[in-house]
């Protein structure tokens, strides 16, 4: 995209100095075109990009459920993530996130599923948040399989290399029904 900028520039300033104008003319001129150029942004598809966001989200979903390959598991985390669970200690990091989901891996009949919708994104689309509700199913101490209903939020950040990762993941329990 900035080559067609650079490139159309360049075609400015070459007619106006092929047309011979004088110096007085062409300054003012291709300050005018480097400032118009140079302040232009690409639109952003934000329905792409919201497309992208679900997409990354269910599969991430579905690998957390299956709870295999923690390594995958983690890679939807930027490497400067936070994880914020009800009622423990922030969690920052991929080192850390890891040992979280090891650590979960050893729970009894643990398992986790969420599903997430009402995106919204920063006005330059390089930033979005969304809503999720999530269960949370393990083995009581009887041996039971108990699930919990959560809630959320994530922020995303679009990375240099055009993914979506998840920078802050803040989950707790909805209130308990009367």
């Amino acid at each position: 995209m900035k080559n067609s900028y650079y490139l159309t520039f360049l075609s400015v300033v070459l007619f106006f100095k092929l047309s011979i104008m004088s110096i007085k003319n062409f300054i003012p001129v291709v300050c005018t075109a480097f400032v118009t150029f140079s302040c232009v942004q690409a639109k952003v598809d934000l329905r792409k990009e919201e497309a992208a966001i679900m997409k990354a989200d269910s599969t991430w979903s579905a690998l957390a459920s299956e709870l295999k390959d923690v390594d995958k598991i983690v890679s939807y985390w930027s490497d400067d993530a936070v994880l914020i669970p009800q009622g423990q200690p922030v969690i920052k990091g991929k080192e850390a996130l890891r040992k979280f989901i090891e650590d979960s891996k050893n729970i009894p009949g643990f398992s986790i599923s969420w599903k997430s919708s009402d995106i919204h994104f920063s006005p330059d689309g390089k930033l979005a948040y969304m809503y999720g509700e999530n269960l949370v199913s393990m083995n009581d101490s009887t041996g039971n399989k108990i699930s919990i209903p959560g809630r959320g939020y994530t922020i995303w950040r679009k990375e240099k290399d055009g993914n979506w990762k998840c920078v802050v993941d803040i989950f707790n329990n909805p209130p308990l029904s009367k």
